[in-house]
């Protein structure tokens, strides 16, 4: 398993979700259902987004405190959600309720959502072997011929893509 794929990929079916929420307007005849197919898909990202939670809190629990990481985690998240509520409420304000305007304040903040997540989750060091870090520690190996030993979590980590990549 890979939290950090999942929670990536968790960030990018939450803002589609939200874009087809977005979208309802357009169709309104269809807005039953496009709300409902919308809804369903945030739950499924929230669902995927709480489940690779706990593999990154983990990555962070150096002497038996996940308890304290997780409460940490929380507070930290109850914070950016008051702060983004407010800035939310702030910039709606400023560009009204024009379709095209909520779709470019929506644009641009999933942007900054998604580019975020990016580069927190790029730096998180996950210190178990997936099918994935076993091929990356393989590669290493088999190319140094066992010389330099096996790399670093960090650095198999730094070599490891966020997103699924096609072969």
């Amino acid at each position: 398993t890979n939290p950090r794929r999942w929670r990536l990929l968790s960030s990018l079916a939450l803002d589609s979700a939200t874009l087809l929420e977005l979208l309802t307007p357009l169709a309104p005849g269809y807005f039953l259902l496009i709300a409902s197919v919308a809804n369903v898909g945030k739950n499924v990202a929230f669902l995927a987004a709480s489940a690779s939670r706990a593999g990154i809190h983990r990555t962070f629990a150096v002497h038996e405190n996940l308890a304290d990481v997780t409460a940490k985690a929380g507070s930290q998240t109850l914070v950016a959600s008051m702060l983004g509520t407010g800035v939310g409420v702030a910039v709606s304000a400023q560009i009204g309720a024009e379709w095209a305007s909520v779709a470019v304040g929506f644009a641009c903040f999933s942007s900054a959502h998604l580019l975020a997540n990016y580069l927190s989750l790029s730096h998180v060091v996950v210190n178990t072997v997936s099918v994935d870090r076993h091929d990356l520690l393989l590669d290493s190996f088999m190319a140094t011929g066992g010389r330099d030993g096996l790399p670093s979590p960090e650095a198999i980590c730094a070599r490891e893509p966020l997103l699924p990549l096609p072969p």
